[in-house]
């Protein structure tokens, strides 16, 4: 931000610099012309009014400036001659054959007769060396002003920037989020204004932020206890082998509630980076949870792959994202099969179902698939879902 100001406004400065030496230049040089020529004008305005009588063929010169009067063109000397066109009308010129040469000309017409009013300008017009002599001084001048306006453009810079620069840091989470350009730097009170707007801001995300872990951690609690409860009594009724259909759809469902109560929670959590977990495993519970949804008649089952592959994710979270694929699988297909095939860096779900987009009599994915991508997309993970080739549809989670 410093050097990004510094750069601009010394760019700035310096063009602004070099356009005004410029134009003083070229100002400087048109003004000495337009003075001659106004010397000139006059001069033979005044001459040729008085009618004096000069010599035709020789210099006259008027007392008092240094002029030349020449009556006829052939009495001009050879070099200004050179540079003045006899079919000149009344007018002033300027004429420069040489270095040496630089006249300005005023041309009246007396009896059909030109008469010349010359001015030698050369002592009074400066040389190239004199130009150069004043643009270095000129430079130098401006090199001064260059350094004066560097000094009060840093202190400018430094002090818009270096509160920038604290807000950065405060943001990116290197200080605490209240510190902000304090009053020893003293910096412009927009940004005064900024950084106040931005640590209010902070606060109120900080409470939202607490607000729903607290939210979290009630829920947590309020729903994980009464399922337990309820699975564990389903657990009872099984083992006691009371264990009919019935029990088996609610012990389903208990399951399926429980995932999606795990999956909603952790997506408030911070992922665990060292977190992982069985992928087979997690896909055998899928399915025992699930397996009243399959026709066992119609549909055969199965999984395939590595056993030892390790998805980097908590156990719960695998369980609800590859319980939500399989549950889709078993309830969309009627015939065929569904697989799940696992190999080092992914788990794919294959079914011969009604295929991915296509109507059913069962209804949608519910909100298990919308769960199931914000949970890979929470965890790294990529995940897809379309057609497979032949029929039925494909569901893959790679890490």
């Amino acid at each position: 931000m410093q050097s990004l100001l510094t750069r601009n406004l010394l760019l700035s400065v310096g063009l602004c610099f070099a356009a005004t030496v410029l134009v003083a230049v070229l100002f400087g040089f048109d003004l000495e012309d337009q003075i001659f020529e106004n010397q000139a004008s006059s001069v033979a305005d005044r001459v040729i009014g008085r009618q004096e009588s000069p010599s035709p063929t020789t210099a006259n010169t008027i007392s008092g400036i240094e002029m030349q009067y020449y009556e006829r063109f052939d009495a001009l000397p050879a070099p200004l001659g050179k540079g003045i066109d006899p079919t000149w009308t009344d007018g002033e010129y300027e004429v420069t054959v040489d270095s040496d040469t630089h006249y300005h000309v005023a041309i009246r017409s007396v009896d059909g007769e030109p008469h010349y009013i010359t001015f030698n300008a050369r002592p009074y017009v400066r040389s190239t060396q004199q130009v150069l002599q004043f643009i270095a001084i000129v430079a130098v001048l401006g090199g001064v002003m260059l350094v004066i306006a560097l000094i009060f453009l840093g202190r400018l810079a430094k002090r818009v920037s270096g509160p920038l620069e604290a807000m950065a840091q405060a943001a990116s989470g290197e200080c605490p989020a209240a510190s902000g350009p304090s009053e020893t730097d003293n910096p412009p009170e927009e940004i005064v204004l900024l950084a106040a707007s931005l640590a209010a801001r902070d606060e109120r995300i900080e409470e939202l932020i607490e607000r729903e872990r607290q939210f979290n951690r009630d829920v947590s609690h309020e729903l994980r206890t009464p399922l337990s409860i309820a699975m564990g009594a389903a657990e009872l009724l099984d083992d006691a082998g009371e264990r009919t259909p019935v029990t088996d759809r609610l012990g389903s469902a208990l399951g399926n509630m429980r995932l999606l109560t795990e999956g909603i929670l952790w997506l408030g959590r911070q992922p665990d980076e060292d977190a992982t977990c069985n992928v087979w495993q997690s896909c055998e519970q899928a399915a025992k949870i699930n397996r009243h949804l399959l026709n066992d008649d119609e549909v055969a089952f199965g999984i395939v792959g590595d056993r030892g592959s390790r998805m980097p994710v908590p156990d719960a979270v695998a369980q609800v994202i590859i319980g939500n694929l399989v549950r889709n699988a078993f309830t969309f297909t009627n015939q065929g099969e569904v697989s799940v095939r696992i190999s080092e860096s992914d788990v794919c779900v294959r079914d011969t179902g009604v295929g991915f987009g296509e109507p059913s009599d069962v209804g949608g994915f519910g909100i298990g698939l919308s769960l199931a991508e914000r949970l890979c997309a929470h965890f790294g993970l990529a995940i897809s879902v379309g057609p497979d080739e032949e029929t039925g549809t494909i569901a893959r989670v790679s890490w």
